[in-house]
């Protein structure tokens, strides 16, 4: 990906204009395109209504395949939720638990993949957390774990603290060996690293649309392999959750098999239309493209770190990392995060130390403008 392209791309970015942002592993700025996508539905709505609908059925349509595609899914195998929490608790809710069952999950992950499983207690299932070595979390830690109860495995493709990226073929090569469910919670990597589905034998995801995908808050993404479907109890049930949705007046509750079952009532359209908006952006830079600029930028960020003797949080090798880099030195890094602030740049904490997480549209420049107001601090 060539200047010229980055800038072509940051121009879709109004909010460069003010702030140097490298928050998107926090909460990220959307695009024009999305803007322009969420305004068409709503001057649509306001002039024409209902009368919109069937075309607006044939756009989600459209969308939910472009999702797919990304995901290297099915159709059908993907339904739209409300948020990363949302899809999660759809498998920890929906699965046939037995007493005595256990799953494993990351016991310093992001909340959003601990309590939906913690909660399954009260049924009677071990919550198992697998804890982080040096900032990883080890397949082989996993696996010792693992027993002929092990139901599930739940993790996320990159820990948010300190940015490591799991070896998603690895775990799922040996999940599917032992017969035990795979889940990923993929919304700190959806958008910027390469995902498919079937090479990596995830058998359910979950991801927002607002972090890495550049889309609004409020719509994800849901993936079910389409042979568990049915083996997951929706815990919302509504008008579209059975196969005749449109047949009001002989309500009959036969499910529908596939991952629309999980979609119960009336879509949140705006987040469709502008998370479809924010995928046609990313899959036109290409996903790859996109990989190899936000970890170029992350080379960038380790050696400009390094050179001011900060402790690194995330791993240095391109594999083992995702789009954010966090690092520690001799100050407090909540005063550092408000400094920068205050200068119009926006990186967040986490982990014990400031992560930094820079989007393809980001340049060198926002890099070395970070730190040389770093490097400005006073006292």
């Amino acid at each position: 990906m060539d200047d010229r392209e980055i800038n072509r791309y940051r121009r879709e970015f109004p909010v460069v204009e003010k702030y140097n942002y490298l928050d998107h592993a926090g909460v990220a700025p959307v695009s024009l395109r999305v803007k322009r996508a969420v305004e068409t539905y709503l001057r649509e709505s306001s002039e024409e209504g209902a009368f919109q609908y069937p075309a607006w059925a044939l756009r989600i349509d459209a969308i939910r395949g472009r999702c797919a595609g990304l995901l290297g899914a099915d159709n059908r195998e993907i339904a739209f939720v409300k948020s990363t929490s949302h899809g999660l608790s759809l498998v920890a809710g929906g699965l046939d638990w037995k007493q005595g069952d256990n799953l494993l999950f990351c016991g310093q992950d992001f909340p959003s993949n601990i309590y939906p499983w913690q909660a399954q207690g009260k049924r009677g299932v071990e919550a198992r957390p697998v804890p982080h070595q040096k900032g990883r979390v080890l397949i082989e830690d996993i696996e010792r774990r693992m027993d002929a109860r092990t139901r599930l495995v739940a993790v996320s493709s990159v820990l948010f603290s300190s940015g490591y990226r799991i070896d998603l073929k690895r775990l799922g090569d040996l999940c599917s060996g032992r017969g035990v469910l795979f889940c990923v919670d993929a919304i700190q990597s959806l958008g910027i690293i390469p995902m498919d589905v079937r090479e990596y034998k995830i058998d359910f995801l979950s991801a927002d649309a607002h972090k890495w995908l550049l889309g609004p808050e409020g719509i994800g993404i849901f993936y079910c392999r389409k042979e568990l479907a049915q083996r997951l109890d929706p815990l919302l049930v509504g008008w579209k959750s059975v196969r005749n949705e449109f047949d009001f007046d002989h309500p009959s509750l036969q499910l529908k098999r596939d991952a629309l079952r999980f979609e119960e009532g009336s879509q949140n359209l705006l987040g469709i239309f502008g998370l479809g908006a924010a995928v046609d952006l990313l899959l036109e830079a290409g996903i790859h493209n996109i990989k190899e600029r936000v970890l170029s930028l992350g080379d960038r960020i380790i050696k400009l770190a390094e050179q001011r003797g900060f402790e690194l949080l995330t791993p240095r090798e391109k594999g083992e990392r995702g789009g954010g880099v966090s690092f520690r030195g001799k100050f407090d890094p909540a005063v550092m995060r408000d400094w920068l602030r205050e200068k119009n740049i926006l990186i967040n904490v986490r982990g014990g130390g400031l992560r930094v997480s820079p989007h393809f549209y980001n340049t060198e420049q926002d890099i070395a403008q970070l730190f040389d107001t770093i490097d400005q601090l006073p006292g």
